[in-house]
């Protein structure tokens, strides 16, 4: 079956709470886009925000302090939020290959474990009374003589975290909130709305319909970078996790792409109206970085390291089409010259949505990118 691309991006824009801004809570938004990065927290709270009608800044610190949502580190090494459940199938699958086992692993964290029980007793005892920092918890290892050695990597996070990923995705622990701007854990296993973590098999399937809810129609491009390129699965696991997903699975062709759709959505997508929507998107949008920015249906490939820098990025009818930066008491927008005219109009209103949220006056300044 053959799909329009415009019909397939604005149903996707619709799903994302960007056309109509439409997200709720936090907790809401989340669910919509899967997980989105969790830091550098400022572009954070903004890839909340710009899904809000009226949104309230700190929504997504105060939804986190909350337990509402949870951040942990997920793709890529980086830290991701997302609603407990989704958190519990995108944890599972990130253990599949068993990585924290691996000689290279711990060479590269600086550390050498045989076994992860005694560490992850010691870490659940540190975090008993309270979220801690990382030199509070290498403290209490240094205190114990059968791991203080993994004390210096406990307190200074050297190995970018690689002695706590392990627990996160366990779903042991996950980021507490900040203090005095030093980064906290907590214990995830206790949270009364955390599950658990799943079979292996059945967290497989759920990712793949987590992900084809949120940004289909997908190609295995799309899934292989969410799945394998973010959490180490092995194609094979995969492709095997798509095929058992039989008839709840539709094949698609957009732009001559082959992709999937979830058959459920197929309809709701055949019926959406192509849309003129713009939209200022914070960097590292879920956008853009969750179906991977070799996506070509969404940034020219041309135009791929802005992304991959975490430039702020102009959509328009869901495509980028230009970049954005807050300058003195302007929104200066660098327009591509490919993507034709700028609409002014849409353009100027997301800069007054901006402006709203930042609760200060910005006006617009427009050029075009060649």
């Amino acid at each position: 079956m053959k799909l329009d691309g415009a019909r397939s991006l604005a149903w996707r824009l619709e799903r994302h709470a960007l056309d109509p801004v439409a997200g709720g809570s936090v907790a809401e938004i989340a669910d919509r886009v899967v997980a989105f990065r969790g830091w550098p927290a400022d572009l954070a709270e903004l890839a909340v925000g710009v899904r809000q009608a009226d949104p309230a800044p700190g929504a997504l610190a105060s939804a986190l302090e909350a337990g509402e949502v949870i951040r942990s580190y997920a793709f890529r090494g980086g830290s991701y939020v997302f609603t407990h459940p989704v958190a519990a199938a995108l944890l599972r699958v990130r253990g599949t290959t068993r990585v924290w086992e691996t000689s290279r692993y711990q060479k590269q964290g600086g550390f050498a474990i045989g076994d992860w029980e005694p560490l992850r007793a010691a870490v659940l005892e540190a975090l008993a009374a309270g979220p801690r920092t990382r030199a509070e918890i290498g403290a209490h290892l240094a205190r114990l003589p059968a791991l203080c050695d993994l004390a210096p990597a406990a307190a200074e996070g050297s190995g970018a975290d690689s002695l706590y990923k392990p627990l996160h995705w366990w779903g042991d622990i996950c980021f507490g909130p900040a203090r005095d701007g030093q980064a906290t854990f907590r214990i995830l296993r206790d949270d009364p709305r955390w599950t658990g973590l799943p079979d292996l098999d059945e967290a497989g399937r759920r990712a793949i319909v987590q992900y084809l809810a949120a940004y289909g129609p997908v190609t295995l491009d799309n899934l292989g970078y969410w799945l394998t390129e973010g959490l180490s699965v092995p194609r094979r696991r995969l492709l095997g996790w798509l095929a058992d997903l039989g008839d709840d699975v539709t094949e698609v062709s957009v732009g001559g792409l082959d992709a999937y759709v979830l058959t459920a959505d197929l309809d709701a997508i055949l019926a959406a109206e192509p849309t003129d929507a713009v939209r200022l998107l914070p960097g590292f949008d879920p956008w853009i970085m969750g179906p991977g920015t070799a996506d070509a249906r969404l940034i020219a490939p041309h135009r791929r390291a802005l992304a991959s820098r975490g430039a702020n990025l102009v959509i328009w009818r869901g495509v980028v089409s230009g970049t954005w930066r807050v300058s003195g008491h302007d929104v200066a927008v660098s327009w591509f010259a490919e993507a034709g005219s700028a609409p002014h109009s849409g353009l100027y209103d997301e800069a007054q949505r901006l402006a709203a949220f930042q609760s200060r006056e910005l006006a617009l300044t427009l050029n075009v990118l060649e």
